[in-house]
């Protein structure tokens, strides 16, 4: 036994835990403690793994490295991202249970929507953006172009540069920087002299997560500090009105948000700018592009129509037409998107399907007028989230009206589930498990909550974002599923993309009788 602890001051980290957990093994009373390290060390052999197969750059990055790694954007394999969440969750589990409760739970007041572990990799940044008194940092950060400045300067800079760069007072500014290195945002090279990291390159002005930083610490977090008093309004509390939320009370602005983000003051129309870049941002944290390389599409025969129903610019069509150039794309949102898509958008990033003919513009509103008849799938990425079920069923009804018998619903959103035990009865080297066939969700590790806990959090916080903005929500697979029999549609399918997923509806027996008789 002594020999083996001190083989773990000698070895790699990756040995350290295999070492750690041969201790833990050889205990006579084995705790859970024991499986939660067991699964974090061979999640985190099987990621460690996959950086060491990259050609290029066949290491894993330390926090201190600010190049880009391969793996930073590249597709992640659904095993990988298993044993990630794997990785996320039960080191937060592993902490949450050696900690004092007192310790932990002051932890938990210290956040506004839920506190995440997260290691590894660069999906720290987008989590860190959703604490407390980090997040008013990052603000702060991204507000004075910090990690621009630091950038100049690879080797570091110390605070009374910064500042004068700045204009933010040296001693105050140091202790924000210090927060945000605690937490391996940025990185305190000397005393009083700061450099950037892995993660704090993140928050360049040039990416969008800057300004998905700003959407999420302002109008979010803003809104949220007023979450306690809106359910406490007699009338406001239990209303689904999007007029009547916690973003409403921190604004004073008496419309909905979109209203506001479409020019309902000078400011809210330059916020709706900043919220458009903030979506891209968006869309890479979560990997949206998951469903463009795992949803069969390729089984799809030339020529299919694919219609994206409020796609705005149309990100993930982009991604469809190039990945997969047999399909014919219909693109169609309000008037001044589709504009913007046809005459900016796509000429400069996929022309050649202009040129092709595989592109399709026009315009529609989706509560008033049905989309593109008779195509073979629909899709809606992120939209019912932000309404309530009444408008949902319009939606959902206005595309059901055209659909054919062989068309297909596709909506494309955060599935909840609920944070019960896992069920799972077994565990694979990378922690994740076969998919639960009643529900098409992957099952989390035995020791995990089944929704691995803090390697899925995000979409609880932003669940409550949508509350405190919208008065929407995200919403479980039994909801999508009531929404689609109150619209004539049928579950066929969920489909798990690891973080975000998608759910596949076709006509109800009894409408698709009727289409089939027109």
């Amino acid at each position: 036994m002594e020999e083996s602890r001190k083989l773990m001051i000698r070895a790699p980290i990756t040995l350290q835990s295999a070492v750690y957990c041969n201790l833990l093994m050889e205990s006579t009373q084995p705790s859970q403690l024991s499986a939660l390290v067991a699964l974090i060390a061979n999640a985190t052999q099987l990621v460690e793994s996959r950086f060491l197969k990259t050609s290029s750059k066949p290491y894993v990055p330390s926090l201190d490295d600010t190049e880009e790694h391969p793996l930073d954007s590249a597709f992640a394999d659904p095993e990988l991202r298993a044993a990630i969440q794997t990785i996320e969750g039960a080191c937060a589990q592993l902490c949450a249970t050696v900690a004092r409760p007192s310790h932990t739970i002051v932890n938990v007041r210290l956040s506004i929507f839920a506190r995440g572990c997260a290691v590894l990799t660069w999906r720290l940044t987008y989590q860190r953006q959703m604490e407390v008194f980090a997040p008013h940092c990052l603000n702060v950060a991204i507000t004075f172009k910090i990690a621009d400045i630091l950038e100049e300067q690879p080797e570091g800079m110390h605070i009374d540069e910064i500042s004068a760069r700045s204009g933010i007072d040296a001693q105050k500014l140091g202790r924000i920087l210090r927060l945000l290195a605690t937490r391996h945002v940025f990185r305190e090279v000397s005393d009083d002299v700061f450099a950037n990291n892995r993660l704090s390159v993140q928050l360049l002005s040039t990416n969008p997560i800057s300004s998905l930083g700003l959407h999420f610490t302002e109008e979010a977090f803003g809104s949220a500090s007023f979450l306690a008093q809106t359910l406490a309004d007699p009338e406001w509390g239990a209303s689904r009105d999007p007029r009547k939320t916690a973003f409403n009370k921190f604004t004073k602005f008496d419309g909905a948000l979109f209203e506001y983000y479409e020019g309902g003051t000078p400011m809210g129309a330059a916020l709706g700018q900043r919220f458009g870049v903030a979506m891209a941002g968006w869309g890479t944290a979560i990997e949206a592009c998951n469903l463009v390389y795992e949803y069969p599409w390729h089984e799809l025969p030339p020529g299919a129509s694919v219609c994206d129903v409020g796609a705005g610019v149309g990100v993930i069509t982009l991604q469809l037409a190039k990945a997969h150039p047999h399909l014919m794309l219909k693109l169609q949102d309000l008037p001044e998107r589709v504009v913007q898509a046809k005459n900016e958008v796509w000429p400069k990033q996929c022309p050649e399907a202009i040129a092709e003919g595989r592109i399709e513009f026009e315009a529609m509103d989706f509560f008033v007028d049905s989309p593109i008849p008779n195509c073979d799938v629909y899709y809606l990425k992120n939209i019912i989230h932000n309404w309530l079920d009444d408008d949902c069923a319009k939606i959902l009804t206005g595309i059901r009206k055209v659909m054919g018998p062989h068309s297909r619903v596709l909506i494309h959103e955060y599935i909840l589930q609920h944070a019960t035990p896992s069920l799972a009865s077994s565990t694979t080297s990378s922690g994740s498990n076969p998919a639960d066939k009643s529900l098409g969700h992957t099952q989390a590790p035995k020791e995990l909550l089944s929704n691995y806990g803090a390697g899925r959090v995000r979409q609880y916080n932003l669940d409550l974002v949508m509350m405190s903005l919208l008065n929407a929500q995200e919403r479980t697979l039994e909801g999508f599923i009531e929404l689609g029999k109150a619209s004539g549609l049928e579950f066929v399918k969920l489909w798990d993309f690891g973080e975000m997923s998608a759910v596949e509806f076709k006509l109800a027996e009894v409408e698709e009788k009727a289409s089939t008789s027109l």
